[in-house]
């Protein structure tokens, strides 16, 4: 389903680790009942070697005895420095399973099932950071993007229809951007694209341009069928001395400003001047 999906943590797998735990437990009960035998045959001998004995030789009985716990001392160091090797291996897997798993959740709570992209959390995370290392002169760029009559594609063709062509705009958005910059999916049809290190207002623009033009090629569905995509993209720039808050709505705005006209523009970055709310002055940009 390309529905806006829940970004809380999913509920986490029944563990695996409490049979193997309790192997451990009952090895440990192992050592425990040969350290008790071997307490026991001591306290013996010690209680034999308290008797005065004729010549002060040891008792024909007492050896057998010394040599039980010979064996018994023998044995029971070989059991437990085996078991305590099983029992770190088995700590071990259980370390790297749950770090496994800790990974795992983790990835779901911050990237988006369907695509496979950070999701909202993840995004407003990035942009807060790397808003923290932006420096005097340099500025970062959000770009708003939203999907025109995406309803009409579920409607007519369905949701697996509505599926293929998030996941192909999704790709087609990372294709176009550089290493450093982020983009992800903030729920439905709408996205959103960080651009750090701007020098120029037209390096964003010209993003905006290039993903337009990608998406003049129409998304093919498994049947053949070929569906031609528009985007809404709002713009906008902004410095160290603002806030994210201010950009996000920035952003947001502009890309309302264009849905409104019809969609199938972007809105020149020149908007991060302006009011929040207040309708753009400058001309848009045909897509």
């Amino acid at each position: 389903m390309n529905i806006d999906r829940d970004d809380s943590l999913p509920a986490a797998a029944p563990s695996r680790t409490l049979p193997t735990l309790r192997k451990s437990f009952h090895r440990i009960h192992l050592i425990i009942a040969a350290v008790a035998l071997l307490a026991g045959l001591i306290s013996l001998l010690a209680m034999a070697l308290e008797k005065p004995h004729q010549g002060g030789q040891l008792p024909f009985y007492l050896w057998p005895l010394l040599l039980l716990l010979s064996v018994a001392l023998l044995v029971s160091g070989l059991i437990a420095s085996f078991l305590t090797r099983r029992l770190n291996a088995e700590l071990e897997r259980w370390h790297h399973h749950l770090t496994r798993e800790n990974d795992t959740l983790a990835h779901q709570a911050l990237h988006d099932p369907l695509t496979g992209l950070p999701n909202r959390a993840a995004f407003t995370y990035q942009l807060e950071k790397r808003w923290l290392d932006l420096r005097e002169r340099q500025r970062i760029a959000v770009l708003f993007i939203d999907g025109n009559r995406f309803k009409e594609v579920n409607d007519r063709f369905g949701h697996a229809a509505g599926d293929r062509v998030l996941r192909v705009v999704a790709q087609r958005l990372r294709a176009r951007l550089r290493k450093d910059d982020l983009v992800a999916r903030l729920g439905g049809d709408e996205f959103a694209i960080l651009l750090t290190s701007i020098d120029r207002e037209e390096q964003a623009a010209q993003v905006a341009r290039d993903i337009t033009a990608e998406m003049r090629q129409p998304v093919k569905l498994g049947d053949g069928t070929r569906l031609p995509q528009t985007l809404s993209i709002g713009v906008a720039l902004g410095k160290h001395h603002q806030s994210t808050e201010v950009l996000l709505a920035q952003a947001d705005s502009a890309m309302y400003q264009i849905k409104q006209r019809g969609g199938g523009w972007f809105l020149s970055p020149s908007f991060w001047e302006l009011t929040p709310g207040v309708p753009p002055e400058r001309e848009a940009a045909p897509c």
